[in-house]
């Protein structure tokens, strides 16, 4: 089954950025719980721990929940591939369209959702491989654009992120979204903060809830 088809039966992907590693698991259960499938732990460049510290989350999300399936983001690099992969991450997410972190991801059997936004880099990032295009930066609003660009390119399948909260669920699956990318809609940083599971588990289910409200 084509990685997109696994999108299209879940399309919501949680972004877990910049979250404590001692709450990892504790959001990655409240997900889980809400009927989530697709985990994204980012890479954070500005850590020189960045590939232990991501490749640790990864591991840890597979042993708790083998049903999820667990990705690597913010992928700029071969060497993030490479841990991504040595961790075990199904798929791979980045900011930018970087044809050999598509060729080395492809090498280990992990799918790939490079960030591309004008029409030029959409198609490269696709003729180099990849197998969905993550449309990035789209702020809420931003629903006629992807439309837009992608009306010429619709032979190329596509997830939205950024600008994806409760109220937007719907007008972004609209566009054409294979599926959608939320962060810190899903995982406010002051809930995380003071441990509020039964706060981040609301915030989810309201996206589960549009989604359904989706005919998804």
């Amino acid at each position: 089954m084509k990685f997109s088809d696994l999108l299209k039966a879940s399309p919501l992907i949680g972004i877990m950025r910049r979250i404590p590693e001692e709450k990892i698991l504790f959001c990655a259960e409240a997900f889980a719980a809400q009927g989530g499938k697709f985990l994204e732990v980012t890479f954070d460049p500005a850590d020189p721990e960045a590939l232990r510290k991501t490749g640790a989350a990864i591991r840890k999300i597979r042993e708790a929940f083998p049903a999820m399936h667990v990705g690597a983001g913010t992928v700029l690099n071969v060497r993030m591939v490479e841990a991504a992969a040595d961790a075990g991450a199904e798929f791979l997410l980045a900011p930018t369209v970087s044809q050999s972190v598509i060729e080395t991801a492809r090498k280990h059997g992990m799918a790939t959702m490079p960030g591309a936004y004008s029409p030029n880099e959409i198609y490269s990032a696709w003729e180099f491989g990849a197998d969905l295009v993550k449309l990035f930066p789209i702020l809420p609003g931003g629903e006629l654009y992807v439309k837009t660009v992608m009306a010429p390119l619709a032979h190329i399948p596509f997830i939205v992120t950024g600008g994806v909260n409760p109220s937007t669920v719907r007008s972004m699956l609209a566009t054409g979204a294979v599926a959608l990318g939320a962060g810190t809609s899903l995982f406010p940083a002051d809930l995380v903060a003071r441990n509020d599971w039964p706060g981040i588990a609301k915030q989810i289910g309201l996206h589960f809830k549009e989604i359904q409200n989706d005919g998804r």
